[in-house]
């Protein structure tokens, strides 16, 4: 009996701290549920209406919009610019009003309606934003540029010529339609999620450290050797076919932003992690009237005279994860230089 007692104690004090931890995630940790799609402008959709809190890097809450991407509820003006990215777009851990999409916004216009659409979505890297280029041109035929950001310029040869396979458009799979056609067990499951936030912190920390034991290190990225073979190969005509593909595709405005991830070191410096490709994009991007903007040097010279630091938040470690307030609003800078 003593036994049994015991366990049951065990149980209870188990459950309840279960459930005192699954509360705290409302306020701490509680993700965006994702609609997949095999056609459009990303590879699909965030849950329309919902509410999103994320708290392990920084601090903020944010709202879906009805069309499944994170935008503030503003108008959308009839001149607007469509913003494409991964996580660093989509800015997981900053408030809507401290994105370079919103920054560049209220910089640049700033007449109560959002010339800026933001579709960035997390996985959605420079590679991925590419092959959905028909999607983004289909879905926003009226947009006056495309402003596409990636973190690095790490894409051999054959990634790049990859990056031209398309997967199309398809007017008709909407976020509205892809929740109306949910079967009872898919809505189910959606709510199950968001009553049980616990549960994907838990998923997302047990992939997180299988990825981290599965993915290349900075310097096997960043091998010298391999890029340099690269460089001396095909790499320069495999990028300028793909600039070239892209101006197939359209006329409008298209600025690439790059940011590269950077390295304290113990003598105080701050390095930008770099393969060397930035001179040809440069070269190649003029040739084909696609803006490209680096922000090698804002970042380091924030640093060197400031000591900003463009990526971590007072609860992460410096200089890791996501770009923080004083790097969207570096970003914003400079992209607002190239579009007025």
């Amino acid at each position: 009996m003593r036994i049994l007692k015991s366990i049951s104690g065990w149980l209870a004090a188990a459950v309840a701290a279960a459930f005192i931890c699954n509360l705290s995630c409302f306020l701490f940790y509680m993700p965006f549920q994702e609609l997949q799609r095999s056609a459009g402008s990303t590879t699909g959709f965030l849950l329309p209406l919902s509410c999103g809190v994320y708290g392990l890097e920084g601090y903020c809450r944010d709202m879906v919009d009805e069309k499944g991407y994170v935008n503030r509820d503003i108008p959308r003006s009839d001149e607007y610019y469509v913003a494409a990215g991964a996580s660093h777009t989509e800015g997981l851990f900053l408030p809507m009003n401290l994105r370079y999409s919103d920054i560049l916004n209220d910089t640049v216009w700033n007449d109560g309606k959002n010339h800026v659409i933001n579709i960035g979505k997390s996985g959605n890297y420079f590679s991925v934003v590419l092959q959905h280029l028909e999607g983004i041109l289909g879905e926003f035929p009226d947009a006056k540029g495309i402003i596409i950001e990636t973190d690095s310029l790490c894409y051999d040869t054959k990634a790049l010529y990859d990056s031209m396979v398309q997967t199309g458009y398809d007017p008709d799979e909407t976020a509205a339609s892809l929740v109306g056609k949910m079967s009872q067990r898919q809505k189910m499951i959606i709510k199950t999620k968001q009553a049980l936030p616990l549960l994907r912190l838990c998923h997302k920390q047990y992939y997180t450290f299988l990825e981290s034991r599965t993915e290349n290190e900075r310097s096997d990225i960043l091998d010298p050797e391999f890029w340099q073979s690269e460089y001396d190969g095909d790499f320069e005509t495999a990028l300028d076919d793909l600039m070239k593909f892209i101006r197939s595709k359209t006329d409008k405005q298209v600025i690439i932003l790059y940011h590269p991830a950077v390295s304290l070191n113990e003598d105080g410096t701050m390095t930008a992690l770099t393969n060397n490709a930035e001179p040809y994009y440069e070269k190649v991007c003029k040739a084909n009237g696609i803006d490209f903007i680096d922000m090698t040097q804002p970042f380091m010279k924030a640093y060197e005279e400031d000591h900003i630091i463009p990526y971590g938040f007072m609860n992460t470690t410096p200089g890791e994860g996501h770009t923080n307030r004083a790097a969207h609003e570096m970003m914003a800078e400079e992209l607002a230089k190239v579009i007025r």
